[in-house]
């Protein structure tokens, strides 16, 4: 079996549609969430791409760079 390193077409990067899949998310996470750490994957709805989200904290969820 062929290491992910290995395989072709695998796609890393991050499209708009993430994006504002991910911000939607994150906009959830900061909103309802009293709990934490918030660990979830989630799937773009437009490229079908699983987007790992990792919050740790409230500080992370306001400022939204924990995600990913």
């Amino acid at each position: 079996m062929a290491k992910a390193s290995e395989r072709k077409g695998v796609r890393t990067e991050e499209l708009a549609c993430c994006k504002r899949t991910r911000d939607k998310e994150m906009e959830s996470i900061r909103l309802n969430y009293l709990s934490f750490p918030v660990i979830k994957k989630i799937v773009c709805p437009t490229c079908q791409m699983v987007l790992p989200i990792r919050v740790y904290s409230r500080d992370d969820a306001e400022s939204g760079s924990a995600a990913g």
